[in-house]
């Protein structure tokens, strides 16, 4: 059964935009905690989903 292109667009423009929420907090309590390495890869993971959003928003 095929699904609603739309309804998945939709769906993975709120995961991108939890993801990176969760990736850009992860990055604050990284630097909090000193741990420069987890924080640079968080903040990049976060930047990475700006432009994930950025793409579904264009497709959909």
């Amino acid at each position: 059964m095929a699904r609603n292109p739309k309804k998945i667009m939709k769906l993975m423009m709120i995961l991108t935009i939890i993801i990176g929420f969760a990736a850009l907090a992860v990055g604050i309590v990284a630097v909090a905690k000193e741990e420069y390495i987890i924080a640079t890869a968080m903040i990049l993971v976060a930047a990475w989903q700006v432009v994930n959003y950025k793409l579904w928003k264009k497709k959909s």
